[in-house]
């Protein structure tokens, strides 16, 4: 680590996300709806093809089907958010075979920029990558030749009580990430970074 950077020389909403699991339920308002939708859609994307299709999922039919697609330990936590956000990517050009993992990249920086807004707008998310992918899309009449990337739980934080016992320790665990020199490397691969 460079002498003098540290957790606290970064962002807050970069230092403060954090895949949460304990939700209240109460709507979040539609000021704050805007500002994650516009946070996705300023997103980067390769030659701004801007492939992301997202869905916002607040209630009816269409959420219950979405709550039933997910995998059962996400059911325990999610059902409990306001919100649940579906990012898919726009079918792959056939003429552009292996394109879908570079679509997935861009849809991922959208995810990425909508949590880091939920941080600013005092709100709490969890990405989800549990559940099935064609429950997914019959919920919400994706097309089939789209692919759907993850699943976002977003919404205000909630009473970690309210949780199934054994979801709780989810919620309160410390985060942590690994030492730099284990994930970022210097001019070669494997060749730790020290900065």
């Amino acid at each position: 680590m460079v002498e003098g950077v540290t957790r606290a020389a970064l962002t807050a909403e970069i230092v403060e996300r954090r895949s949460v699991v304990a939700f209240d339920s109460r709507p979040i308002e539609a000021e704050k709806l805007q500002a994650l939708v516009e946070a996705a859609r300023w997103a980067p994307s390769s030659s701004n093809r801007q492939p992301w299709r997202i869905t916002l999922v607040r209630s009816g039919e269409s959420r219950n089907a979405l709550n039933a697609a997910l995998s059962a330990g996400n059911q325990q936590w999610a059902v409990n958010a306001p919100l649940l956000v579906v990012f898919a990517a726009v079918a792959p050009d056939p003429e552009r075979p292996g394109q879908l993992p570079k679509l997935m990249l861009d849809v991922g920086f959208a995810g990425q920029n909508m949590m880091l807004e939920a941080v600013h707008q005092e709100l709490r998310s969890h990405p989800m990558g549990g559940w099935d992918e064609g429950k997914v899309k019959a919920a919400l009449g994706i097309p089939e030749e789209n692919a759907v990337g993850f699943v976002v739980a977003i919404g205000y934080g909630g009473d970690v009580n309210d949780l199934p016992e054994d979801a709780r320790p989810k919620e309160t665990r410390e985060r942590v990430r690994n030492d730099v020199g284990q994930n970022f490397f210097d001019g070669r691969f494997g060749q730790a970074w020290n900065g």
